[in-house]
């Protein structure tokens, strides 16, 4: 805090106006009023040379005088925050604009006191604290744009998202749009949990600048995180479009083009960044996944083996790896890596549902059922495994049991070729001719549909599925 603010403060007290202070008991008002002027006077000169002290105590003195008390706790509030007491000169500040709202001075000091207690607030932590002072900031009115953007910024570090964002919507509804207001309010709604509202500010700081790679960056981001694929992969070639090989860039352009089962668009953008990274794990990862789905098994493999030997404990890696080899036929090598995959991460889901299909197409029937059935009591809701086990219930004759599992199945992915036909001919087995006659038309129509497989091995290199 500089000279400045000081003097600031001494000029509005020095303009003529109405006062409801009256001076001390014998003595005259003028003498009073020179007294605490040049007191005022002296406290800023020392402020000037640096001494906060002495500045300090002339302030003080300024305050016996009942019509300078206003600015003298204006003056002492500035002095405070020079000398980091910042809560001290919180107070000196609000008691001055409590006596006097009008004094300017302390109403821009009080604003970046408030700047610094929310900084202390963030790095803390502290949302109540941060709540509290978003409260005295609505009160004290008149804060410059900047400051009250900075202001929210800081209350959204601290935890309190949903003041920050009423400010920042409160500043965008009174000036014309900036692309720093949008940019920093959709930030400030992804951590209030509205992601929705931040893309829609994201897309107001695109439309003050077009060419913003952060904005285009984070928009595409949050859109993948909200499961907007088509959304998120506009942004991605508008940024691709103005940084062609931008590494980060060209993966999250392939990473979506891979969910959307783009390959031809995927493979090359992906392969483009594993050259410019070779030694990042991401993007070598995700030109594994383009080379799994387009049944390229091996060239996966050997992407992916280097950074197995580097990080023998990565249950990732260890997990891709077995789905690769179970892709293959590999079965008795694939159950070795999805093991040593559960042994390091026994929560996961992929590994084990690969480890069930292991044990059916090995013929271990009975020992499929069991692990499906264990799966599905901490995944109940994972239709793979429902046509997994389904299909063997059929095998094993247990038809009402598999007719569960397939209802299951299809009302988890209703385009499921092979559980929709499965379940015609459960039909067929029971004796319900006409309710099977439909269901297998069903299927063929889905098979009709669904030429493309590969978005079935692209889910193999995806731990979470």
């Amino acid at each position: 805090m500089s000279a400045v603010c000081v003097a600031v403060c001494l000029a509005v007290w020095a303009v003529p106006g109405e006062s409801t202070g009256r001076p001390a008991a014998g003595t005259s008002p003028i003498a009073a009023d020179a007294d605490a002027a040049a007191a005022l006077q002296r406290a800023a000169a020392l402020v000037e040379q640096g001494r906060l002290d002495d500045a300090a105590r002339q302030a003080e003195l300024a305050l016996a005088d009942p019509q300078a008390r206003a600015a003298a706790y204006s003056v002492l509030g500035a002095i405070r925050l020079r000398q980091q007491r910042v809560d001290d000169g919180i107070r000196c500040l609000e008691e001055a604009l409590r006596l006097e709202p009008g004094l300017r001075g302390a109403q821009l000091n009080l604003a970046q006191a408030y700047l610094a207690a929310a900084t202390r607030a963030g790095a803390a932590k502290d949302r109540d604290a941060a709540e509290a002072l978003a409260r005295k900031w609505e009160a004290l009115g008149g804060t410059a744009p900047a400051d009250a953007m900075t202001f929210a910024l800081r209350l959204a570090e601290a935890g309190a998202a949903p003041q920050a964002v009423a400010i920042l919507e409160g500043l965008a509804a009174a000036g014309p749009p900036t692309f720093a207001l949008a940019f920093n309010l959709a930030g400030a709604q992804l951590l209030n949990g509205q992601p929705a509202k931040a893309l829609a500010a994201y897309d107001a700081a695109l439309a003050v600048d077009p060419a913003s790679l952060p904005a285009l960056r984070q928009a595409a981001a949050v859109a993948e995180r909200t499961h907007e694929d088509e959304r998120a992969l506009s942004y991605w070639m508008r940024a691709r479009k103005l940084t062609p090989d931008d590494p980060e860039i060209l993966l999250g352009f392939g990473r979506v083009c891979l969910r959307m089962d783009l390959l031809e668009d995927a493979e090359p953008a992906l392969a483009r960044a594993a050259g410019l990274r070779p030694d990042s794990l991401p993007h070598q990862y995700a030109l594994a996944a383009a080379k799994v789905g387009k049944k390229q098994f091996e060239a996966a493999q050997q992407i992916l083996e280097p950074f197995v030997r580097a990080n023998p404990t990565d249950a990732h890696l260890q997990y891709a790896v077995g789905a690769i080899l179970y892709t293959q036929g590999k079965l008795d090598d694939a159950a070795i890596r999805l093991e040593e995959s559960v042994r390091l991460m026994p929560d996961q889901i992929a590994a084990p549902y690969y480890l069930a299909l292991v044990a059916r197409d090995q013929g271990r029937d009975a020992d499929a059922i069991a692990r499906f059935e264990r799966f599905l009591q901490r995944h109940p809701d994972h239709a793979g495994a429902h046509e997994a086990l389904g299909g063997l219930l059929m095998t094993a004759q247990q038809l009402p049991e598999a007719e569960t599992h397939l209802r299951a199945a299809i009302a988890g992915n209703p385009g499921s070729v092979k559980a929709n036909y499965q379940l015609g001919l459960l039909l067929a087995r029971v004796g319900r001719k006409a309710e099977s006659e439909q269901q297998l038309a069903h299927a063929k129509t889905l098979r009709e549909q669904d030429a493309a497989t590969s978005r079935l091995q692209l889910r193999l290199l995806d731990p979470g599925q």
